[in-house]
């Protein structure tokens, strides 16, 4: 069984612990915050250690690995540190906020001989295991077309100031949700380069960061992806899958299915069922563990972060 500690208790980090509370093959050994309220009672909640520094982490606690659940600016140095001191880590997306800070991660890893995954969990969702399911079946022919629009109020009072910094979040809504987009993306394709034509800007406010985007993509097999996100309206949130004989449309935790007739079908998401945080930390736990496993490894989150690198440029 490993030992997992968790940096970072906002919301992302509380599922990390209901995920292992679902599982046999690691428990929860200490926690990490800044915010020592909160980290405090959640601590005490589930009768472990906590820390207001991750680096006295190992000091006090057996510890195999890490979950981080830190601003985007700080993935990149506290990576490195769990990796150089031969703790295995498994990363929130994003990777990092550059390339380079993704190869010093990768570097890391190689030199310790400890294993580095960032946590692109939206490929654990049941929806997107579905699409997997039908591109790789075969059943609606080859993808040729991929489109996502996503509108939210990404300035909203209740986001954490540090979101709408450049220097601490690497960008705004392509840094945050492109980086979901382009998973979606990878995880049927797998992770390759890209062409990209896009466009940003924020018309909002003063905020050093974009507030909405289009982006159009064109991956080396010659499927493309046409992208857009608006951080100004109410919510909506589509992903379609176009195949040669149909396409896939997710929504809401559904997927539709529409053929070459254009009959309508509800897909049965049943046999994908199960916590998705629980589905990667398993596979997390296998790629620890030397077992085969389809948790996204550093090459995987660098290619995430050279596709909006590009976006950017």
């Amino acid at each position: 069984m490993l030992n997992i500690a968790i940096v970072g208790t906002g919301i992302i980090g509380n599922s990390h612990i209901q995920a292992m509370q679902e599982l046999d093959s690691c428990r929860l050994c200490a926690l990490c915050d800044v915010n020592e309220a909160v980290v405090a009672e959640l601590a005490a909640e589930h009768n472990v250690p906590y820390f207001l520094d991750y680096k006295d982490i190992l000091d006090s606690v057996d510890v195999d690995a890490v979950i981080l659940n830190l601003p985007h600016f700080l993935h990149c140095e506290a990576s490195v540190f769990f990796l150089e001191h031969g703790i295995h880590v498994l990363v929130e997306k994003p990777m990092a906020n550059t390339v380079e800070e993704c190869d010093r991660m990768i570097e890391a890893s190689k030199k310790s001989g400890k294993k580095l995954a960032v946590g692109h969990v939206q490929r654990y969702f049941a929806p997107m295991r579905f699409v997997k399911d039908v591109y790789e079946s075969g059943r609606l022919g080859k993808l040729c077309m991929f489109t996502e629009i996503r509108t939210i109020n990404y300035f909203a009072e209740n986001r954490p100031k540090w979101f709408l910094s450049k220097e601490k979040a690497g960008g705004g809504i392509v840094m945050n949700y492109g980086a979901h987009a382009l998973d979606k993306l990878f995880t049927i394709l797998g992770a390759q380069d890209v062409e990209i034509l896009s466009s940003v800007d924020n018309i909002k406010n003063d905020a050093d960061i974009e507030g909405h985007a289009q982006i159009v993509a064109k991956l080396s097999n010659g499927v493309s992806a046409a992208i857009t996100f608006s951080g100004y309206s109410t919510s909506i949130y589509d992903t379609c899958f176009f195949f040669e004989n149909g396409m896939v449309k997710l929504n809401g935790g559904c997927a539709t299915v529409y053929d070459v007739n254009g009959q309508m079908t509800q897909a049965d998401l049943s046999q994908y069922g199960g916590f998705h945080f629980a589905y990667q930390l398993e596979e997390f736990c296998k790629y620890v563990c030397g077992e085969e496993s389809i948790v996204t490894d550093g090459h995987y989150g660098r290619a995430v972060i050279k596709a909006i690198e590009q976006i950017y440029a």
